[in-house]
This record gives structure tokens, C-alpha cells and sequence, in this order.
């Protein structure tokens, strides 16, 4: 009986090994499966070429008209003998004096000086406006004696208007020349 049985298992496995390596048709193909789960994100990849430029956007609206208003005053040659030199503000209103931010410059051998300040190394001196009567503006020595010549004395107000917030101005009010270019002003 034994050997009965290993013919059969013979017998099986030959046609068994036979199905395995014939050359017919295949036959239908099965159902989908499920979808696994994904896989983890690859690499990014190099940045592409910049596309070309946009059209131009349209005109803004024009902006305000600036205010400034400066006004500059010149005077000639005056000579400050140590008292009280006062300019005569003519054309001015005392509310224009009054609301406007003042700056002092004078010429002396060629050089501009601001007011109040040091003028040559040996005075010093200070500015201010009268506040009621005629428009008049004052120039004060404080320190020095004997008598110095003012070649020119240049006077800007600049309208409080002009004046918008508590920033710090990006011309140096202490440099005639830096205001005359700020302001375009005329020699």
C-alpha cells in the first residue's frame, strides 16, 4: 500500500508540475485590491525659470501740492556794536511771525553763521520776533565786545503748517547752505 501511494503522489505532482508550465491562455484578471496607504513625500524639485514681467499697473493720483511757504528775508551790511540790532519785517503780519518757525544766518567774512550761535569764535548771540506791535525781528549779543559786521543777514520763517509732526527735519537748520538747498533758495 505504501508504494501505492507514492505513485499517487508521483502521479499528482507530475500533472501538478505540468498546469504550472503550460503555454495556454491566461485567464481573467482578478478584482482591484484596496488602496494602501500613501508613501512618504518625495524631494522638492528646483525652482523653475521667473515668468516675464507683468504690464504696468495705471497712474496713481497726484499727490498734494507741497506748503512749505518759506519765506526769506535778506538784509545788507549792519554793524552790531554790542547793543540790540532789529530788522523791520516788512510785508509780514504779526500772526504770520507769530506761527511760524523762525532761522537766523548771518555772513560774516564770507562764512554763514546760524543764530543763536557762535559767530568767528569770540560772540555769540541769540535771535527772537516780538510777539505784539510792528513785525520785528532782534539779534541779541550775548557774549564778545566791540563791534562785528554782518555782511548779510538772512531770515527764514517757514509757516507752522509746514511743520506736521514731532519728527526730526531732514534738513540741519544749523547749516545756512543745507537750508538754501533744501529750500532752493536764491543768493
Amino acid at each position: 500500500m505504501k508504494t501505492k501511494f507514492n505513485f499517487l503522489l508521483a502521479a499528482l505532482f507530475m500533472t501538478g508540475v505540468m498546469f504550472t508550465s503550460c503555454d495556454g491562455d491566461a485567464g481573467p484578471e482578478g478584482p482591484k485590491g484596496d488602496t494602501g496607504e500613501p508613501g512618504p513625500a518625495g524631494a522638492t524639485g528646483p525652482q523653475g525659470p521667473a515668468g516675464p514681467a507683468g504690464a504696468t499697473g495705471p497712474q496713481g493720483p497726484k499727490g498734494d501740492t507741497g506748503n512749505a511757504n518759506v519765506i526769506q528775508i535778506t538784509y545788507g551790511s549792519r554793524n552790531h556794536t554790542g547793543t540790540e540790532l532789529s530788522y523791520a519785517l516788512t510785508g509780514m503780519t504779526i500772526q504770520q511771525v507769530g506761527s511760524s518757525a523762525f532761522f537766523c544766518y548771518v555772513n560774516v567774512s564770507g562764512f554763514w553763521y546760524p543764530i543763536p550761535g557762535n559767530v568767528t569764535g569770540s560772540f555769540s548771540y541769540r535771535a527772537y520776533t516780538r510777539a505784539t506791535g510792528a513785525p520785528t525781528f532782534l539779534i541779541t549779543r550775548l557774549t564778545g565786545s566791540g563791534s562785528q559786521t554782518f555782511t548779510s543777514t538772512r531770515i527764514l520763517f517757514i509757516p507752522a503748517n509746514d511743520l506736521r509732526n514731532g519728527r526730526q527735519a531732514a534738513v540741519d537748520f544749523n547749516n545756512y547752505e543745507a537750508v538754501k538747498k533744501h529750500y532752493n533758495l536764491p543768493d
